[in-house]
């Protein structure tokens, strides 16, 4: 009996350090891309998504990943399962209170234009003069609400004689992948979302554009990763920021050819984004990825207003980096 126990036990000894070692060969043995990058589900994400060519032209593999927002990509930053996330201002100021001996800004993905209000295609509305008092939506405690707030805060209306008020008009948070349906069937008069949701809206002949709020604030998309990650790695983001204005490039020269591919990467994906939506957005938004000191000062000023809002505790001092992109440049000119 003890023999039998002896060769049970030694057939199990076995079986585990063959499994154990399958495993490490699985493990050590699968290719791991070159960076892992947390974007969001931002129209040029679905360009890079549908044109691999902008990675494997420098030879560098990515592992794309899409957060649903932006606080997730920095939780993913902050935790290391990314290496770059990307994000808007709010989630940069965010970023930098979190981590602020880690975090840094290495370039932008877009700028200017991305948040619209829409009204119905059909409705005689010019102004939010003409929404006092009607049902209005947008997606609480986003990047939206901040935009109008700032709009509100600094816009004067002649129907009032005074600057808007938050209080001026019906509020109703509206999930933004709602919100077409919700203005199509008369529910809500009008709403405010980030693009590509207006120009879907505008494609599908339900809304038309009332106005932009690039006038307002340019809520940078800021490219962040760490220090370390950084300063280890240079080539891979010297590399990965070559692929980025590369793709910035074809937006601004080709966003006809730009809208086929982000359309049909979307829709590999499940999501139901025409070619023409993704037209007018390339249209209608900065996809610049340089950046200066009138972007960090842009992320400064939302920093600023929400402080005064009582939405922040404190303003970060945010750290950035424009050397890896002037490398980017001139990798780019010997390609």
């Amino acid at each position: 009996m003890e023999r039998r126990t002896k060769i049970v036990l030694a057939i199990i000894l076995i079986a585990v350090i063959c499994i154990a070692g399958w495993q490490l060969w699985t493990y050590f043995g699968q290719e791991s891309a070159d960076i892992r990058y947390g974007g969001q589900y931002y129209p040029g994400e679905f360009l890079l998504l549908g044109k691999p060519d902008f990675w494997e032209k420098y030879g560098l593999s990515v592992e794309h990943i899409l957060f649903s927002s932006g606080a997730e990509g920095n939780e993913a930053l902050i935790s290391g399962k990314v290496d770059i996330n990307c994000g808007a201002d709010s989630k940069t100021i965010a970023l930098f209170n979190a981590i602020p001996n880690d975090a840094l800004i290495i370039g932008t993905l877009q700028r200017g234009n991305r948040y619209a209000t829409v009204v119905r295609a059909d409705s005689n509305y010019t102004s939010w003069d003409d929404l006092i008092g009607k049902t209005v939506a947008t997606r609480f405690g986003t990047g939206a609400e901040g935009v109008l707030r700032r709009f509100f805060n600094q816009t004067y209306s002649e129907k009032l004689g005074r600057n808007y008020k938050w209080e001026d008009f019906n509020w109703v948070n509206v999930k933004v992948e709602d919100m077409i349906a919700q203005l199509e069937s008369g529910n809500i008069e009008a709403f405010t979302a980030w693009e590509p949701t207006p120009a879907i809206a505008e494609a599908q002949g339900v809304g038309k554009i009332l106005r932009t709020y690039g006038d307002i604030a340019l809520v940078p998309v800021s490219i962040h990763t760490t220090k370390k990650f950084a300063y280890e790695h240079r080539d891979l983001i010297v590399k990965f920021l070559a692929a980025q204005l590369d793709k910035a490039e074809m937006i601004k020269n080709n966003p006809e050819e730009c809208a086929q591919i982000a359309a049909q990467a979307s829709q590999d994906m499940g999501i139901d984004v025409s070619a023409e939506a993704f037209e007018k957005v390339f249209q209608r938004i900065n996809f610049q990825i340089e950046f200066n000191y009138t972007i960090i000062q842009a992320i400064y000023d939302t920093a600023e207003f929400l402080y005064q809002q009582g939405k922040i505790d404190k303003i970060p001092t945010l750290v950035y980096d424009t050397s890896f992109l002037e490398e980017a440049k001139q990798l780019r000119s010997q390609s």
